[in-house]
């Protein structure tokens, strides 16, 4: 299917697309991957001043398929494969086989699954080709974390620790995660960083590729139901930011955002009282050395920063989800209720 995109390449391009859009996996500038909350995975791509999508594995029922219907929250991209995790209980992990040119093969199975009740699954990251990891809300007194170490199509539940052994700490009363953008883990190289919210809202860090962590605090807003951390970035591996605050009061904009430059050991609060509210998805921009960011969130829009997040200029009042700039750093893509989109980095002043 081709689509004319809103704009001119140097402007920011929308597409509809029916259902939530949660979250992107970009590829390239002119590339990219979103996952819906109807089970659908979709390929945009941009060719000669023209659009293709590329729908694969949506919820038109499949007889040999026992999950279809799942509703997408996480997605990583790994050589040959898409990953995805689905909320709720039973918790899914979905793995989807892509051809030589990154298109689909139409393949997709479910390559892991949780029955317990409490099971909701909030994100997944690669950190390459083979390894990933995803995690969700506590099971059995700690975050559930689950690792695959031969590109998605097999996992392994890390179990929580005991006393000071290697593992998931122990979670505190109320503590969870926010599916709300893919944005509750980070990484670099092998190291891993996890974001938790609601009663508490910590900052989980493994050095050995997620199979033993620790956990350190944050002065983040905590505590209620829906505060905390809801999404986090590296730039590298000792400098990263936290955002969140709290959903059912998205003008605050007190507590809601946090930086490290110890690789998450320490926090301080970030432009604590000015700027943006409630975000649901922060990113660095690559190649601009931690200094230029951008913050996505509903109602609040499209925000950036050029110092690092000291300061904030508003660029658009669209809400999305999620956003992922492309590897390069020239474009940003974006994805939301009803809608997909794209800004190259000069429709955000850069």
């Amino acid at each position: 299917m081709w689509l004319s995109g809103c704009g001119r390449p140097a402007e920011p391009s929308f597409w509809d697309a029916e259902g939530s859009w949660r979250a992107v996996e970009a590829v390239s500038a002119s590339e990219a991957w979103f996952a819906s909350s109807n089970g659908e995975w979709l390929r945009v791509t941009l060719e000669a001043e023209k659009t293709k999508r590329t729908v694969f594995g949506g919820p038109v029922p499949d007889p040999t398929d026992s999950a279809v219907g799942t509703h997408f929250r996480g997605l990583a991209l790994v050589e040959g494969a898409l990953v995805g995790t689905a909320v709720g209980s039973p918790a899914m992990i979905r793995r989807g086989e892509l051809d030589a040119e990154g298109a689909v093969t139409g393949r997709r199975a479910t390559v892991w699954q949780e029955n317990d009740s409490l099971a909701f699954l909030d994100a997944v990251i690669a950190l390459d080709d083979t390894t990933l990891v995803a995690m969700g809300d506590p099971i059995d007194g700690c975050l559930c974390v689950v690792r695959s170490e031969d590109g998605g199509e097999s996992w392994a539940k890390v179990p929580c620790a005991v006393k000071d052994g290697p593992g998931v700490p122990a979670s505190r009363e109320g503590e969870a995660a926010f599916a709300a953008s893919n944005g509750n883990l980070s990484c670099a190289g092998d190291t891993v960083w996890m974001l938790s919210g609601g009663g508490a809202s910590r900052i989980y860090r493994s050095l050995d590729r997620g199979q033993s962590w620790t956990v350190f605090d944050t002065p983040l807003q905590q505590g209620g139901q829906m505060t905390g951390g809801f999404s986090m970035d590296f730039a590298d591996a000792h400098h990263g930011i936290a955002w969140g605050g709290n959903w059912e009061a998205k003008d605050d904009n007190t507590a809601r955002a946090a930086v490290t430059s110890d690789g998450g050991e320490t926090w301080a609060l970030l432009a604590d009282g000015v700027g943006p509210g409630y975000g649901s998805s922060v990113r660095y921009r690559p190649g601009s050395a931690g200094q230029q960011l951008v913050l996505v969130g509903t109602p609040g829009g499209v925000d950036v920063s050029d110092d690092g997040g000291t300061t904030w200029r508003h660029v658009s009042d669209s809400g999305f989800y999620a956003a992922r700039f492309s590897p390069d750093g020239a474009a940003l893509w974006v994805c939301g209720n009803g809608q997909l989109g794209r800004y190259p980095t000069a429709a955000l002043g850069w």
